[in-house]
This record gives structure tokens, sequence and C-alpha cells, in this order.
């Protein structure tokens, strides 16, 4: 074999030589470079893994958080239509109250304005009979005094004067 190694021109000696070294050099760098490399790789990839782990997490909690906004969103949009549906029914209840309040003062005026009209329809009725009865009273007496002879008079006073004493004498 050693002839085959000088045939080839290797020399056994450096070739041993040579094979000591690299395993020397393989030893240093395992021992030195290596495992801190090989650390640092390890921290570094379990750092990568906790931020991909964090990435995911925060990725769930985005859904979670976007998950109730848009059921505090469907609430508030629920609250909102309830809001706006009692609004509603309030305006139209008071829109009946209102209504209701202003028939009521349409009909309270409506009812002093028929009894101030009868008022003065009986005042009215009250000043023309009274009129018309001084007008009949005044026109009977002058035409009494026309027709009326002083014989007629004369007998009339003592008709008069009969009758309140026969009234005096029945109390």
């Amino acid at each position: 074999m050693i002839e085959l190694f000088s045939n080839l021109g290797l020399d056994l000696k450096l070739l041993f030589a040579q094979a000591v070294n690299f395993l020397l050099v393989i030893w240093l760098l395992n021992r030195f470079v290596f495992k801190k490399l090989l650390l640092f790789l390890e921290e570094r990839k379990k750092g990568i893994e906790e931020g991909v782990e964090l990435t995911e997490k925060a990725k769930i909690e985005i859904e979670r958080i976007s998950e109730m906004r848009h059921r505090a969103m469907e609430k508030a949009k629920e609250l909102a239509g309830n809001m706006i549906a009692k609004a509603k029914a309030m305006g139209v209840e008071q829109e009946k109250e209102i209504v209701r309040a202003a028939r009521e003062g349409a009909e309270g005026i409506l009812a002093k304005a028929e009894i101030e009209s009868e008022r003065k329809k009986q005042d009215a009725l009250r000043e023309a009979k009274a009129e018309v009865q001084e007008r009949a009273f005044m026109l009977t007496e002058k035409i009494l005094m026309r027709s009326l002879s002083s014989e007629d008079e004369k007998r009339m006073g003592e008709d008069l004067i009969n009758e309140l004493k026969g009234h005096g004498k029945e109390n």
C-alpha cells in the first residue's frame, strides 16, 4: 500500500499530518465555533418560532377583537334602531296628545263662543222685547188718547179705583 501511495505521489507522513490537522481543526471548530453557532442558530430558531407564534396569537386576537367589534356594532345598530322606534312612537304619542289638547281647546273656545252667542242673543231678544213693549205702550197710549173721550177716562178711573179697593178688601 505504501507503494500505491508513493506511485500516486502521496507522502504518508504528510497525509497523516494533514489528517491530524484536519481532525484538530474539526475538533476546535466543534468545540469553540460549531457549538456556539448551533446555540446561536437554535436561539434564532426559537426567536423566529416565538415571533411566528406571537404573530398567530396576534392574528387570533385581531380576529377575536374584530368579531367583538362586529357584535358591538350590531348591538349598537339594534339599540339605535330601538331608540329610533321609541322616539318615533313617542313623537306619534305626543302628536296625538297635542292634537287632543288642540281639539279640547277648540271645543272649549267653541263652547264659550256658543254660550256668549246665546247670551248676546238673549240680551238682544230682551232689548227687542222691551223696545217692542215700550213702542206698543206708546202706540197704545197715543191711540187711546185720541179715541177716549173725557167720559171714558172718568169711567176708567173709577173702575181702577174700585178694582184697587176690591184688592185691598181681599188681603
